[in-house]
């Protein structure tokens, strides 16, 4: 298993592709797309919240079929005003993320399909009803930790090809003895650069691209 990663600035142009396109667009808020459908993880979020990253709302230009993918409901995550206005985008998410939002907008399960992409939710400390997902996409696996203390679902995963991880939960990985995938990704910094990275975990500035291309299948 492998991946060729391409790191590009935020003016590449980039045209539809067999390839997966990833942006890092601020807090734990990652554009997942391969033009059919454009998952956005944790997001909208309300720009600059409890201090983290500022971001513009209306940057996000996503193409195709378009689902946020909501860890749980603080608003440095989701935004449902945000998200409401930019009909006809649906959403995945807990349930105190998607209660009240418009039910034919809402996909069901913590279990989807969604094009090419299959989205798992895994239930995991933080909030009450807190997500972190796993996602499948041409052979590549992601993970998505969203804000969890708890590392014990990156143990025994060793199939891993992307991890985006936050910085306190890279420090929990070490402290266990986790040993996390090559390609780990850490996100929800802070604007200061403060932030402490364990286990090997390396940041990428605010608006980085990057295209992934799976050399072979993940096992």
């Amino acid at each position: 298993m492998g991946v060729i990663a391409v790191v590009l600035s935020v003016a590449t142009l980039l045209t539809p592709t067999d390839t997966l396109y990833l942006e890092l667009v601020g807090n734990a808020g990652v554009v997942l797309s391969d033009w059919e459908v454009s998952l956005l993880v944790d997001l909208p979020y309300e720009s600059g919240a409890f201090g983290y990253q500022e971001y513009s709302v209306g940057s996000l230009q996503p193409r195709g079929q378009v689902v946020s993918v909501i860890t749980h409901a603080h608003t440095d995550h989701f935004d449902a005003g945000l998200w409401r206005s930019r009909e006809p985008w649906r959403v995945m998410g807990p349930p105190s993320v998607v209660a009240g939002l418009p039910p034919d907008r809402v996909l069901r399960g913590d279990s989807v399909r969604i094009g090419s992409f299959d989205v798992v939710a895994l239930r995991t400390p933080h909030t009450h009803d807190h997500r972190s997902y796993r996602f499948r996409w041409g052979g590549l696996v992601l993970h998505a930790t969203g804000d969890t203390e708890d590392p014990s679902t990156l143990e025994g995963s060793p199939g891993l090809d992307v991890l985006f991880i936050t910085p306190w939960l890279s420090c929990a990985a070490a402290e266990r003895g986790i040993e996390l995938p090559g390609r780990s990704i850490a996100y929800h910094l802070r604007p200061d650069g403060g932030d402490r990275l364990c286990a090997g975990v390396t940041g990428s500035p605010q608006g980085t691209r990057i295209i992934l291309s799976p050399t072979s299948p993940a096992g």
